[in-house]
């Protein structure tokens, strides 16, 4: 058996996994080989895929997958920090005998000044000199400070060494994460007609990868300007926690959806039926038999099946947790480079435009797909029935020939963060908007200017009638001219018995659904005033009470 080094050479990710390709060479004699690439990660095993070239007559006779196990994972980058963890821990280990010889010396100085009692009898008798005396707490004194110094170094290097142990730990548990230790390896046995050199590529899908698209939205934007351009950086953001590290790969992001491509489900008969209740369950009752035995009664036996369907569901609960929960485990930040943008079929591939590294910890890594200024159109647009603040809206075109996925963006004018909003998909010559934040230049004011209530008499059928009307107020305070969107709405019943009959709407809306919902465009010049005015009238009976009425 020969070991073939064939590191990954490109990765393809997909919405919650991904393809990797790895790629070695090898010189080999004439006649049947088996070949072995170690360290592979926990696959998905019908997934493998060999292929290869080599002299004429060259066939691949088996792949087949075997597992190596270890005691914890044996990629190079885990066994450094492994390393450097251990020796982390030497260091503090050196450090804690350091702090016990300090406290033997103190221990030992303390119980020499508890001595000094003595001296006074020694030079009352003649036995010392008062010079020694003076040497003696010199001494101890001077000792007592360095030792204290030294004392207070090392707590402060324990607390280094212990944050730094710390810090190692935390990054050593993220990147082994829960993955299996063990690992697996690919057996592929190829004969070879004449000696030459064979290549492999090797292929295979692994789970714990993903990638959702990112959006960058820069806006420069003056008083006078109704028209500008965008400058938008789109962005995928990859994820994986594969237990194998992607250095100097070829990346490659798919919409494709390999696990939905398969079979199309097959449609079963729609059934209706009555709704029964489900029987009650009613405890166990037992009576003695002529031998005094007890028996179980029908009571009990008819709610044994309900207690075998109960058991059943369970699994099937946990099967449906689990499914949902392997879906939603995955999650952004730092790689740039540029995108090459393929159709194949229905799915687009986005190409990196250089090699990335992506090491297996979970953690957001970014690739720039493109980076373009598109034309774009302002407006400011209020709903004052939600919030009378008024918001600079801008309408992008998407003038270029990529197709926008669905993800957030962070938007910035002029230079300034304003917030995050979602970019909806958006294909080659479509448009799509993001709010740019809240514009004071333009106050718009909503007021209730009539209320009047009808109560009805027993001729008209005892129907209560009330009329509504209300004014829009839109100033424009800003120094240039304004295209203003106001949008509002007019109640609408969902009640045979209540009635709503609209008296008017000055200026008439631009745009009004059959929810009555309403939309006004203006362009206001500046210092320049519109108001808008509607009445209805809401027709109910005087025992009815109604609700959503404002």
């Amino acid at each position: 058996m020969i070991d073939l080094d064939a590191p990954i050479k490109e990765v393809t990710v997909y919405a919650e996994r991904a393809l990797v390709t790895r790629q070695g060479s090898i010189n080999l004699e004439a006649g049947e080989h088996e070949l072995r690439v170690n360290n592979l990660p926990q696959l998905l095993r019908d997934s493998l895929r060999a292929a290869g070239q080599g002299p004429q007559g060259t066939r691949i006779l088996n792949v087949d997958i075997a597992t190596a196990y270890y005691s914890r994972p044996p990629e190079s980058e885990l066994e450094t920090l492994q390393h450097e963890l251990e020796l982390l821990q030497q260091n503090k280990q050196l450090l804690e005998a350091r702090q016990g010889a300090l406290n033997d010396r103190r221990k030992w100085l303390r119980a020499l000044g508890e001595q000094s009692r003595d001296f006074a009898k020694g030079l009352a008798q003649g036995q010392m000199k008062p010079q020694d005396c003076a040497d003696f707490f010199r001494f101890t004194a001077e000792q007592a400070l360095q030792d204290a110094e030294a004392a207070q170094s090392l707590d402060v290097q324990m607390k280094q060494v212990q944050g730094e142990i710390d810090a190692k730990l935390r990054e050593l548990a993220r990147k082994q994460g829960s993955s299996d230790p063990d690992r697996l390896a690919a057996l592929i046995t190829i004969e070879l007609a004449q000696a030459g050199e064979f290549s492999l590529e090797l292929s295979y899908l692994v789970m714990g990868a993903s990638w959702h698209p990112q959006y960058d939205v820069r806006v420069q934007k003056t008083d006078e300007q109704k028209e500008g351009e965008v400058e938008l950086t789109y962005v995928g953001v990859v994820q994986q926690s594969t237990s194998e590290r992607w250095e100097n790969v070829g990346l490659a992001l798919s919409t494709a959806r390999p696990s939905l491509a398969a079979v199309l489900p097959e449609l079963e008969p729609w059934y209706l039926n009555v709704y029964t209740p489900p029987p009650v369950l009613r405890a166990p009752v037992y009576t003695a038999n002529a031998q005094g035995t007890p028996k179980m009664t029908r009571a009990m036996i008819a709610g044994q099946p309900l207690a075998a369907s109960a058991e059943m569901a369970l699994p099937e609960a946990m099967n449906e947790m689990d499914e949902e929960e392997a879906q939603a485990s995955y999650s952004v930040a730092a790689n740039v480079a540029t995108a090459a943008v393929e159709q194949t079929g229905t799915a687009l591939i986005f190409r990196a435009g250089r090699s990335v590294d992506i090491p297996s910890d979970n953690s957001p890594h970014k690739t720039t797909i493109a980076h373009n200024n598109l034309p774009c159109m302002f407006d400011y647009v209020s709903a004052p029935v939600l919030d009378e603040h008024v918001h600079l809206r801008a309408t992008i075109h998407n003038s270029t020939e990529t197709m926008f996925l669905r993800g957030d963006a962070s938007i910035f004018l002029s230079g300034e963060y304003v917030g995050t909003t979602m970019v909806e998909t958006t294909a080659p010559s479509e448009t799509f908007k993001v709010f740019l934040g809240i514009d004071d230049g333009i106050k718009v004011k909503r007021e209730l200017i009539e209320r009047s209530v009808d109560k009805g008499s027993l001729l008209q059928g005892g129907i209560r009638r009330t009329t509504y009307a209300y004014r829009l107020t839109v100033h424009n305070y800003a120094p240039a001219a304004r295209n203003v969107v106001i949008r509002d709405h007019l109640p609408v019943s969902q009640h045979e018995r209540v009635k709503v009959k609209v008296l008017s709407v000055q200026p008439p809306a631009k745009e009004r659904s059959k929810l009555e919902l309403l939309t006004w465009e203006f362009t206001m010049a500046p210092d320049a005033e519109q108001q808008i005015e509607y009445r209805f009238t809401v027709e109910q009976p005087q025992d009815v009470r109604l609700i959503g009425l404002k």
